[in-house]
């Protein structure tokens, strides 16, 4: 399956990139919250992401859900600190 490339807005997330393969529109991601998911959802409009020729695919922060029976394989992981310079955004 091909990926699209999304950026999430709102919540602990905003600003974030990340692909996501293509049809997806609803996003689990852990939750700074102990137990909780953030909930992004497409809302149908595209931005431009830094260093990126295709716009982006718009997730919004609709709300949290508990955790609860989510495979942890079902979320969308935090980006990893790799040390220096790592602050770029997939």
């Amino acid at each position: 399956m091909s990926e699209e490339l999304v950026v999430l807005r709102g919540g602990n997330r905003d600003g974030e990139s990340t692909t996501v393969q293509e049809g997806v529109r609803r996003l689990l991601a852990a939750s700074p919250a102990p137990g909780l998911l953030e909930v992004y959802e497409a809302n149908g409009e595209t931005s431009h992401v830094s260093g990126n020729n295709d716009d982006a695919l718009v997730f919004v922060l609709v709300g949290q859900q508990p955790a609860d029976g989510v495979a942890p394989e079902m979320l969308h992981s935090p980006p990893q600190d790799d040390g220096p310079g790592s602050g770029q955004q997939r």
